[in-house]
């Protein structure tokens, strides 16, 4: 193997792993809408079911409205990133 062919990775920069109130409000939703979804499927309830799978439509939606507010990664009201 040549040194050509090899990558080296750089693992010194700070990723920030999603840590913004988009990111939880988002995660914090539709983590909710799993466990109604779950309960409902469990319960053979089609309603409960639904409602949670709205729930998680819910939780995209709403971080993605924080994020264009500018509570996401490298927004204007995000003072950490």
């Amino acid at each position: 193997m040549s040194n050509t062919d090899q990558i080296i990775l750089d693992h010194t920069a700070a990723v920030g792993h999603g840590n913004t109130v988009a990111a939880w409000a988002c995660v914090g939703v539709m983590t909710v809408g799993v466990i109604v979804g779950c309960v409902g499927f469990v319960m053979a309830s089609v309603p409960v079911t639904v409602v949670g799978i709205g729930l998680i439509i819910v939780g995209v939606i709403v971080g993605g409205v924080l994020k264009s507010m500018g509570y996401g990664k490298g927004g204007s009201k995000t003072t950490s990133h």
